[in-house]
């Protein structure tokens, strides 16, 4: 069986122009937005050919990084993504008003911009604003994705392909039916690869109606994150390999040709989780899951925990015992998580931990501006008394978002193409 780096070295050298950006392209991209680069917040931007050449990749520990970087050196010697630019990526993290952020551009050869969001990374507060999607109408991330979709529309008249990975395909969707109407209309289409849906309010809007046949939505046959909230129907099953929640990484997703391997339809492990969280989802006001959440994670706050991977397999699953345990945990709160933490071994969820365990932040580069780097003050004011409950007495925050830390460019780099006046756009 294959998977995306087969299709690189079987179809990489098909170009754009000949064969038309597909859904495995999507997906390509989808993971290519999880790498770091030395550079990669320079506006000017570089291609991918260069950013191999130079060996710009900043290296991670993940165990997900060496297939990620396979499919990057790939990228990069073929002819269907070598010239691809890559521009404006920013990675962050806001712990004062839950956020994690990121995100980049991709100008493809075929003279369109992929705008790539990035999925949940290994902090806390990563995770944290996850689970605030079951009670808030918007997360923060929600709304720095509709602001950067806003703001890479008006680098050029381009037309626009928005992807992601995870939650980062609930930002792709988010963002694309939040921005105007006349940026929405350049939107070919929206790719989600096993992404969380919209709540029924957002999806229920007009701008959501105005995008919602151009959405793509990928899942695997044990599909837990792609099921939540109100999912996107119709989605492509796609055959993966692993089992349980291990198919949430599209390494395992299997390709055959330029398409997926597909089947008719999930398998009965997600229709129960997704039955479960959906009554649960129905059946509890925004309240009682706030209270639900606010107490997972006080509980986190105890282990002194702020990134996933500290949490090891015996804080893990003291964790949850704690929590189904709690008396202030809504009865029937705690009746669905003890269901849903009963089918753990089925779902493979003792593997999460260790599969994130040494999983780093993700930041780099230099040369974006700060209004690129998060929300205006008075939006995050906004989203920071919305969490704490504050009202608007709350005093506007100093300046950005804390930037994570990011190697500087080396000073052996070449200057962009554009500069030399080589820029293949």
């Amino acid at each position: 069986m294959a998977n995306m780096l087969d299709y690189l070295v079987w179809r990489g050298d098909i170009p754009l122009s000949v064969v038309p950006w597909g859904g495995v392209d999507g997906l390509i991209c989808a993971q290519f937005s999880y790498l770091d680069f030395h550079g990669g917040q320079n506006t000017k931007g570089w291609t991918l050919e260069e950013l191999n050449r130079i060996d710009a990749l900043q290296e991670g520990t993940s165990n997900s990084f060496a297939g990620r970087k396979a499919v990057f050196q790939k990228m990069a010697e073929s002819a269907r993504f070598s010239e691809t630019r890559m521009h404006h990526a920013i990675a962050l993290t806001d712990p004062e008003i839950e956020m994690q952020f990121s995100a980049m551009c991709l100008d493809l050869p075929d003279g369109t911009t992929c705008v790539a969001f990035r999925g949940t990374d290994n902090t806390i507060v990563g995770w944290r604003e996850d689970f605030n999607m079951a009670y808030q109408t918007r997360v923060p991330a929600q709304e720095a994705a509709t602001l950067y979709l806003t703001r890479a529309a008006g680098l050029s008249d381009r037309p626009l392909r928005i992807v992601g990975h995870s939650k980062g395909g609930n930002l792709a969707v988010y963002a694309s039916a939040c921005v105007s109407k006349k940026i929405q209309k350049r939107i070919e289409s929206i790719w989600s690869y096993d992404g969380p849906g919209m709540n029924r309010e957002m999806s229920q809007t007009e701008g959501f109606g105005r995008i919602r046949e151009r959405i793509h939505s990928y899942v695997p046959q044990t599909s837990i994150i792609g099921m939540l909230m109100d999912y996107y129907e119709p989605y492509t099953v796609v055959h993966s390999t692993a089992s349980g929640i291990s198919q949430h990484d599209p390494m395992t997703w299997q390709i055959y040709g330029p398409q997926f391997v597909t089947r008719p339809d999930v398998d009965q492990t997600a229709k129960v989780t997704r039955d479960t969280l959906h009554n649960w989802l129905q059946n509890s006001t925004p309240e009682q899951r706030a209270d639900f959440v606010d107490v997972l994670f006080r509980l986190v706050d105890t282990t002194k925990a702020t990134r996933m991977s500290d949490l090891t397999g015996e804080k893990f699953r003291s964790l949850l015992t704690m929590v189904g345990n709690r008396k202030e945990v809504n009865p029937e709160a705690r009746r669905v998580f003890n269901r849903l933490m009963a089918q753990a071994v089925t779902l493979g969820f003792g593997n999460v931990i260790d599969r994130v365990r040494g999983r780093k932040d993700e930041g780099g580069g230099d040369g974006v501006s700060n209004e690129w780097m998060t929300m205006s003050p008075e939006k995050r004011m906004e989203m920071k008394a919305a969490r704490t409950g504050q009202g608007t007495q709350e005093k506007p925050a100093e300046g950005p978002a804390e930037e994570k830390p990011a190697d500087e460019i080396p000073p052996e780099l070449p200057r962009p193409a554009e500069e030399n006046g080589e820029n293949k756009g």
